[in-house]
């Protein structure tokens, strides 16, 4: 759909079409995702490329760490490295896996526990960065947009 969209110069009403003939979907769903497929050109393509990447990482650790694979563990490592390029994904789940394998490695006890120790970690919120300055924006009536 995104490639339609973007290169194809699908319409609004081709995509949702395409959505209802391939995918049996005339919800309120497809319209959500055409207008997002719409917004971010790349965005479908990029989410696809992304989710197989992850799952031929957790192929990846699975085989190399059979029985001793945990998923949970699997998923809080690779969340816990937040929005990042697939290279530093793959880098960080092989490191993952090798220190899995050996714990006690220099470095594993950082890798494996991720999150910082209790009595390190924020307890109030204290504002955001730049809040002093901040200067709301006076927004026009209504009706200067109708």
């Amino acid at each position: 759909m995104d490639t339609g969209l973007h290169y194809k110069g699908f319409s609004r009403a081709e995509a949702l079409g395409y959505f209802a003939d391939y995918a049996w979907d005339t919800s309120d769903t497809a319209l959500k995702e055409v207008t997002r497929y719409q917004s971010g050109p790349g965005q479908a393509t990029a989410y696809m490329i992304g989710q197989l990447k992850i799952i031929e990482l957790r192929e990846y650790a699975t085989k190399e760490l059979g029985d001793d694979f945990n998923l949970k563990d699997f998923h809080f490592h690779l969340l816990a490295q937040g929005s990042a390029p697939l290279s530093y994904l793959e880098e960080s789940v092989k490191e993952y896996v090798r220190c899995s394998k050996d714990k006690e490695q220099e470095g594993c006890k950082d890798v494996l526990n991720p999150v910082a120790p209790e009595e390190k970690q924020v307890s109030e919120f204290v504002g955001v960065i730049g809040e002093g300055s901040f200067q709301p924006v006076e927004k026009p009536p209504i009706e200067v947009y109708i």
